[in-house]
């Protein structure tokens, strides 16, 4: 494309932006209800969305109980949508659904909803309370369209949920561990493999379990320590038949080693006595 083609491609361009943002801003002052109205379906259609959802603002009110009040509050509500202002757009899809409960735009309303909810499920590291809102809000929608074909993207996006709070889960027993606070990460530890059975990360918690056990006994008061090692003893031969090829089996040997050793010793402390 020579450079005379170009800039008159792009003067062409920029004629079409100003005709339209000029088009807009006469419609929006002065425009009638119906202007503005085939304006932001026209907007929506052009994915000129904010421009679309400021008009929609202003006259939905009006077409509320006529037979384009459907259409348009959808419309609005899939503008919020496309512009990622996915709390806003949660919001409406839910008010749209009360209002028109009859609607064949209702099925995708509530689905939409449902991924507004997911859109804010933030990272793994921060609070989860959206990441819970949304299972709640696609279980919801498996409930009420159980025949639905958006059934298996809901199941995909709630197994990649439940593995965001696993690993959220993970990582806090984790840093108990690393804080050495050991009482606490064997009793999270516990905890998140009871809750998450199947963990992608059970193999790693079994065996910290062991380490995290034997640590607690050794820095233990004598009253407590003789129990607290029967317990490593007893975490250690679980995570050996669960998982006998493991890569912290060496590991987890030394510590089993380390183990009878002391019980060998306490055993010679209290005959002694």
């Amino acid at each position: 494309m020579n450079s005379k083609l170009r800039q008159l491609i792009l003067i062409f361009i920029g004629g079409l932006i100003l005709v339209s943002c000029s088009e807009y801003s006469k419609v929006m002052k002065n425009g009638s209800n119906e202007e503005k109205k085939n304006l932001a379906i026209k907007m929506h259609s052009e994915e000129e969305y904010l421009k679309s959802v400021t008009l929609l603002e202003d006259i939905i009110p009006y077409y509320k109980l006529t037979p384009d009040g459907e259409k348009l509050y959808f419309l609005y509500c899939m503008g919020n949508y496309n512009l990622g202002d996915y709390y806003l757009a949660g919001y409406y899809f839910k008010r749209f659904i009360r209002q028109y409960p009859t609607s064949k735009n209702v099925e995708e309303a509530t689905f939409l909803s449902a991924l507004c909810a997911v859109k804010n499920s933030p990272d793994y590291k921060l609070d989860q309370t959206e990441t819970l809102n949304a299972l709640d809000e696609l279980q919801i929608f498996i409930d009420v369209y159980p025949e639905s074909n958006r059934i298996d993207t809901c199941n995909i996006i709630m197994d990649n949920l439940r593995s965001k709070l696993e690993k959220k889960q993970y990582e806090n027993s984790k840093m108990y561990f690393k804080t050495e606070n050991y009482k606490a990460a064997v009793v999270a530890f516990k905890g998140t493999l009871e809750k998450y059975p199947e963990s992608v990360y059970k193999e790693e918690m079994m065996f910290l379990t062991v380490k995290s056990s034997y640590l607690l006994a050794i820095n233990s008061i004598s009253s407590k320590k003789l129990e607290r090692l029967e317990a490593t003893l007893k975490s250690y031969r679980t995570f050996v038949a669960e998982f006998p090829e493991s890569e912290w089996l060496s590991e987890a040997e030394g510590i089993k080693a380390k183990t009878d050793k002391e019980i060998s010793n306490l055993a010679d402390t209290s005959t002694a006595k």
